[in-house]
């Protein structure tokens, strides 16, 4: 086989070095090189077209980084991997830096000025320019081809390691035409005559690979989404056990860390946002690190969409309601409209903003990062519904700082006749829901509800903790939920069981609420209490 040239610095595509890898490693690099020996078993088999799609900042750069300086015969990556997990398994060395790779981020044939009429034809000069000049032997220095031609004329099997894959229809929603034609390429790599010229295709981005006509565009491809992850599941963002060493070494609250990045259910794993965690490590502050991304005008115009039940359904969400849903595969890549409410919460859940649970299908905010987000798309919209549930919220925080129980009681009240269907209205999660609505307001100055929070001897129903805590600050709140028992049964409780263990680390300021729902009168009673030490 002919030897390649020496230096490969200059290539973007073809063969392309391990300096981009290199970079990721610092102190804050978590191994996950054990997914190489994944990838390894579908070389050169029916199944080695992948398309493994997560979240924005999910770590799917540092991923195919990683892959192709394994892969690529353009490096020696040995020392690199030497101290990883990958350099334990049997089939390390034997697809080291073995492979002719093309590697492509999508995103680097951007064509602004024309409204991407121009993306592919950069694509196609850039790549066969550069597989010109790496096997200079094969081609007619005279002829044009397009990519696939090119490939067929080399008679080689490549490794194509694809990152951004969605770039097209993200950046270009409107451009239909490009849609079509990038489509078209992928197929002329990847099915029919061109498969035989390919090693493994590992495909990566946000959005799953679009249908057309319902059947996939790409029908040959294995589909891992944060839906369904496969074997996958666990390298989709740092588990806890990473998150914990991180916080370890660089002495930051575990809890807390937990409390703002974690909640994405995927597969088996609970799993944290990666690029927060690097970014929480990088700058010491527990916050919202989802400003920086691009997603936030498609998620605002998303959700101000006109489906009915769509706007409450997210003021729900934002108040730490979970939501069930019924059609997971509505949500089409190739369409630009969405055509029901549920393709909209699943392309919320592809982008992040929401997580996932599959075993009750439903949809939830997964942290207090994400939660932050979504209010402010919600405020920035307007909605009069939020407007409305936002002044009587405000009532109920107030008439809880005062201790005004009959208050509180006529709001939930008010609140159980407005918004829970009369089909649900005396079931077991109404009464936590009317609790969570009614408290909305709390977002000023609350961190997201806890709901079932571990504390002494068993589960707080609903745990509010201040944003801050100071002596004269705001309280947290304790909440215990009763159905036809007695608003004092359910105060007793939180003291019975000793709710304050974990909450008082926090501040000893605490209001202790019990609340009842009596379903035979309808009436809601409550008691509040504070916490003496």
């Amino acid at each position: 086989m002919k030897k390649l040239d020496n230096s490969r610095e200059k290539f973007m595509h073809v063969n392309v070095d391990n300096a981009s890898f290199q970079m990721e490693f610092d102190d804050e690099y978590v191994d996950k090189s054990d997914l190489i020996s994944l990838t390894n078993k579908f070389i050169n088999k029916s199944r080695r077209f992948m398309c493994v799609t997560r979240p924005r900042r999910f770590g799917k750069s540092v991923t195919v980084k990683m892959l192709n300086a394994y892969y690529s015969r353009g490096c020696d990556s040995k020392a690199l991997f030497s101290d990883l997990k990958i350099a334990s398994t049997s089939d390390f060395e034997r697809h080291l830096n073995q492979h002719d790779v093309i590697y492509l981020d999508m995103t680097e044939f951007a064509d602004n000025e024309e409204n991407g009429n121009k993306y592919l034809e950069n694509l196609n000069t850039d790549v066969v320019s550069e597989l010109k000049e790496t096997y200079k032997d094969n081609f007619d220095k005279d002829n044009r081809y397009s990519l696939p031609e090119a490939i067929r004329c080399l008679k080689r099997r490549f490794i194509f390691i694809i990152d951004e894959w969605d770039f097209v229809f993200r950046e270009y929603p409107n451009n239909l035409q490009l849609h079509k034609k990038f489509i078209d390429l992928l197929r002329a790599l990847f099915k029919g005559a061109g498969e035989r010229f390919v090693e493994l295709v590992y495909m990566t981005g946000i959005l799953p690979i679009a249908r057309y006509n319902t059947q996939s565009a790409l029908n040959n491809f294995s589909e891992y989404t944060i839906l369904n992850p496969g074997k996958f599941a666990k390298y989709y963002g740092f588990t806890e056990d990473e998150v914990k060493t991180l916080c370890e070494r660089y002495k930051l609250d575990f809890e807390t860390a937990k409390f703002w990045y974690d909640g994405y259910k995927v597969g088996e794993y609970e799993l944290y946002n990666p690029n927060s965690i690097i970014e929480l490590i990088n700058h010491g502050t527990y916050k919202s690190y989802w400003s920086a991304t691009a997603a936030y005008d498609i998620v605002k115009e998303a959700i101000n969409l006109n489906f009915e039940g769509l706007k409450d359904d997210i003021i729900k969400l934002c108040s730490g309601t979970s939501i069930r849903i019924y059609d997971i595969e509505s949500f089409n890549t190739a369409e630009k409209n969405f055509p029901n409410k549920d393709s909209i919460y699943v392309y919320l859940v592809h982008l992040g903003y929401l997580g996932y649970n599959d075993e009750d299908s439903t949809i939830y905010v997964p942290n207090e990062e994400t939660r932050r987000e979504l209010l402010h798309s919600v405020r920035d919209n307007h909605w009069p519904q939020y407007e409305s549930a936002l002044k009587l919220s405000e009532q109920v925080v107030v008439a809880t700082e005062n201790k005004d129980t009959e208050t509180i009681a006529n709001l939930l009240a008010k609140v159980h006749e407005d918004k829970v269907p009369v089909l649900e209205y005396n079931s077991e999660s109404a009464l936590r829901y009317v609790v969570l609505m009614s408290y909305l307001a709390a977002e000023k100055d609350y961190l997201a509800p806890l709901n079932e929070f571990p504390t002494g001897k068993g589960f707080a129903d609903i745990v509010y903790l201040p944003k801050k805590v100071s002596k004269n600050g705001k309280p947290a709140l304790i909440i215990e939920l009763k159905k036809d028992a007695s608003a004092k049964v359910a105060l007793e409780q939180i003291k019975e069981r000793d709710y304050v263990s974990r909450v008082k680390e926090c501040t000893d300021n605490i209001l202790l609420i019990g609340i009842n729902y009596d379903s035979k009168t309808k009436q809601h009673s409550c008691t509040i209490e504070e916490y003496s030490k």
